[in-house]
Parts: C-alpha cells; structure tokens; sequence
C-alpha cells in the first residue's frame, strides 16, 4: 500500500514538472513568435476536443500552433513528437475554433515551436512553418 501511496505521490510532482516545461515552453514560444512578426491571437484555447497552444496570424494567414518544450535531449526533437494523431487532432481542434469563432474559411496553417532547454543555458527555438502541409 504505502508503494502505491509513493508511485500516485511521484507521479504527481512529475506531472507538474511537465505542465511547469510546457508553459515555459509556451511562453517562449509565443516571444519567439511575435519577434518573427506573428501577431498572438490566443494561448490555449480549448474545447472539449482538446487545446491548441497558441492561434497567431501570419499576415492573412491564421496560424494553429503546437508547441513541444524538452528539457532533455535524449526524447529527439521536440517537434518529433506531433505524430499522424496529433496531426489528425490538431486538423479537428482548428476547425472546431474556426466555428466557435465564426471566422468562416481563412486561410490556415500548422506551424510546430519546438523549444528545448538545455541545462544552465539559454532555450533554443525552432519554429517549423507549414509543419505538415503540402
């Protein structure tokens, strides 16, 4: 019992440490995004389809961004992780908040910020524009 007790305790200070990385990473993500010009629209906006980290516009363009922060090298890249199903989710979430935005049909892209940390330095970004379009 009191194994049990200490694996839900350990997982708990795990699963705060992630979500702490994911909205640094966010935040990170979102200064990167508007030093290359985006304009931020909405962080985290979610239904209950799930959350999409960041809508920006690129010009005309809106963009539906995800956003993967590592702080560790040895997962690969943080972008490696938007997988067919994410991608398939991500397509979902967009739609349903073109709907509950009443924006009708724009023009819409998927770009994926992966930002990693390395210990003691600072964060390095990469935003992946058209991560899976054509």
């Amino acid at each position: 019992m009191a194994t049990k007790i200490a694996d839900f305790l350990s997982w708990v200070r795990d699963r705060g440490r992630t979500s702490d990385l994911g909205r640094r990473g966010e935040n990170v993500a979102a200064r990167e995004l508007e030093r290359l010009g985006y304009e931020i629209v909405e962080r985290r906006w979610r239904s209950k389809l799930g959350e999409i980290d960041i809508v920006a516009r690129d010009g005309e363009t809106l963009v539906v961004v995800e956003v993967k922060a590592r702080s560790r090298e040895d997962y690969g890249p943080p972008a490696d992780a938007v997988d067919a199903v994410k991608r398939r989710k991500l397509v979902r979430l967009a739609k349903a908040y073109l709907q509950a935005r009443r924006l009708g049909e724009p023009q819409v892209r998927f770009d994926v910020v992966g930002v990693r940390f390395p210990s003691g330095e600072d964060p390095r970004v990469e935003v992946l524009r058209n991560a899976f379009g054509e």
